[in-house]
């Protein structure tokens, strides 16, 4: 249904036999030691707040996805058959041979690279060009795993290196199956996405509008599932109930125990479909559930609100976001040792709204974490 468009990031042209076939070694140090190379850049992690129908918003992910480069799987027998090597100041993997053009390394790349040479991937990318090679392509030549792997390349660079084992269920046949799942389910037409994360993992916020309650006056929520995955090896395939309120739009993500909503990238591919068509009844379930714990978060004091905001693990500036959001949710400039639960919470999916896309849903999790804890039994 969504059909990628034409590639907006084209590879690169040049020939490898214009590319620095040295490995850096015979650079000249002089008074100061070489530059480090640099890795290409991943596909930026955004958030959109939206309003949309369901196939709008996958048209939207699907043309982001499009727009980062014409999409290959390459099959590499085993890695010690190729090296790494400088190319316009990056890393670049090229085969022993030299009978193919150098492939860039992006940053996810580069980091599942040193994941299977078991070296870590910032000290390695921080040291002086030829160094950090010497390093890698040692690695490489003293390497025993001898199994394949498969190269992602978006515009002719590599985005992930991951295991021939690796099930791909990337954005145009990952929406048609969750669009048939939404169908089946009898919710498609309802359905509102509500936000959109595209990046190194994406995520699309649904939102029932027939299954909500005003849990105070004039304060609506309604129940939905966050559905992620990653076609860059960076996340399983995740479906998440959430209660979103209307009034602010913060969204309480529910961590459910056990992997019975979370799907591996491996195996066979059939059986992850069957498994993410199988989970969206389980999930909206699951949501409905959710809310009733969210209304009854409205008449429940939660003690010790500083106490259980740092024991949250958040950054400073993290911390201080949700401690802001927290005031503002209960109208005071101090905040007391007693809150109510319903406000702890909205202070704390507020305060992730300005967090990075990946970390604003680890932290929505955190804070439907805190709220099952303490009415999850009621």
């Amino acid at each position: 249904m969504w059909a990628a468009p034409s590639s907006a990031r084209p590879s690169s042209k040049e020939k490898y036999m214009n590319t620095p076939r040295t490995n850096g070694a015979s650079a000249p140090l002089g008074n100061s030691l070489p530059p480090a190379l640099s890795t290409a850049a991943d596909l930026p992690s955004t958030w959109r707040d939206a309003e949309l129908d369901f196939d709008s918003a996958a048209e939207l992910i699907v043309r982001s996805h499009a727009n980062d480069g014409a999409h290959e799987d390459r099959f590499v027998a085993d890695l010690r058959l190729t090296a790494v090597a400088p190319y316009q100041g990056r890393f670049a993997l090229v085969p022993l041979a030299r009978d193919r053009e150098p492939l860039p390394l992006r940053a996810t790349g580069f980091s599942h690279l040193m994941t299977r040479l078991g070296a870590p991937a910032a000290f390695v990318r921080g040291l002086p060009g030829p160094v950090a090679l010497a390093v890698i392509n040692t690695l490489l030549l003293q390497h025993e795993d001898r199994s394949p792997a498969v190269l992602r390349l978006r515009g002719g660079e590599i985005s992930a290196i991951v295991s021939e084992k690796y099930a791909a269920l990337d954005p145009p046949e990952f929406l048609e199956l969750l669009r048939r799942a939404l169908s089946n389910a009898g919710v498609l037409h309802e359905a509102r996405v509500r936000g959109i994360a595209v990046g190194m993992v994406d995520n699309m916020r649904i939102v029932l509008p027939n299954e909500s309650v005003a849990v105070n006056p004039e304060d609506v929520s309604a129940i939905g599932i966050d559905v992620g995955s990653s076609s860059f090896g960076r996340a399983s395939v995740a479906l998440t109930p959430v209660v979103w309120r209307l009034v602010c739009s913060n969204g309480a993500r529910r961590a459910e125990r056990g992997a019975a909503l979370s799907f591996r990238h491996s195996g066979d591919r059939a059986r992850l479909r069957a498994c993410v068509q199988d989970a969206v009844p389980s999930a909206i379930a699951h949501a409905r559930g959710f809310l009733d714990q969210w209304g009854r978060a409205v008449n429940y004091m939660a003690d010790n609100a500083l106490e259980q905001i740092a024991a949250l693990q958040l950054s400073v500036l993290e911390k201080q976001n949700v401690e802001a959001a927290v005031l503002r949710e209960i109208g005071q400039r101090e905040l007391p040792p007693r809150v109510p639960l319903f406000d702890l919470v909205n202070g704390i999916t507020s305060g992730a709204k300005l967090s990075a896309p990946s970390r604003r849903l680890e932290i929505e999790a955190l804070a439907g974490a805190i709220l099952t804890r303490h009415v999850g039994g009621a």
